[in-house]
């Protein structure tokens, strides 16, 4: 086998493994987007429901404080 074939197989065998490498990197891309708005989605709802407990716990504070104040 001469030195150019030789050349080339390993140039093939190099771009090969490089594709094979970009589309792995580019499923792992997609997977730690969706996992990304996947958290971000969590983020929010769990802000929502502190916001809403906060909510619950003054207003529970507002009618302790009325009650208090009424006796």
């Amino acid at each position: 086998m001469a030195v150019a074939e030789k050349l080339i197989q390993s140039l093939e065998k190099k771009i090969a493994d490089l594709i094979e490498l970009s589309n792995e990197l580019n499923r792992e891309n997609r997977q730690l987007k969706l996992r990304t708005a996947e958290l971000q989605r969590e983020r929010k709802e769990l802000l929502e429901r502190q916001r809403q407990a906060g909510d619950f716990i003054n207003g529970s504070l507002e009618r302790l404080r009325k009650i208090e104040g009424g006796l």
